[in-house]
């Protein structure tokens, strides 16, 4: 029987409050987001026991990079790599201080 896949949504706002986005993340390794940088979305199938530990070890560069390539079926260019990029800059740091957040 497999495991229930359990979901969790964290709000991502500034450190003055504004809101950056909306992002969801499942136990079975799912990123899906909606925000002021764009709605981007990934599935890593293969991220040890915890995703949202996991989600805590990324970096920017990376993130960015599979932000990237979950859209290069839509659209390809330089302009889109710099969005994914931009956007991994913006919600990646505040998904990791709210994941932190909820930790404490």
């Amino acid at each position: 029987m497999e495991k229930e896949i359990k979901s969790k949504s964290f709000t991502l706002r500034t450190d003055d409050g504004q809101w950056l986005g909306q992002v969801v993340l499942t136990s079975d390794g799912m990123f899906a987001s909606v925000t002021d940088y764009g709605n981007f979305s990934y599935a890593w199938r293969s991220f040890g026991e915890d995703f949202e530990q996991f989600i805590l070890n990324l970096n920017v560069d990376y993130f960015g990079s599979k932000m990237y390539q979950g859209i290069t079926y839509v659209a390809y260019g330089t302009k889109f790599e710099k969005s994914a990029h931009r956007f991994a800059e913006k919600i990646l740091p505040a998904l990791q201080k709210e994941i932190k957040n909820q930790i404490i």
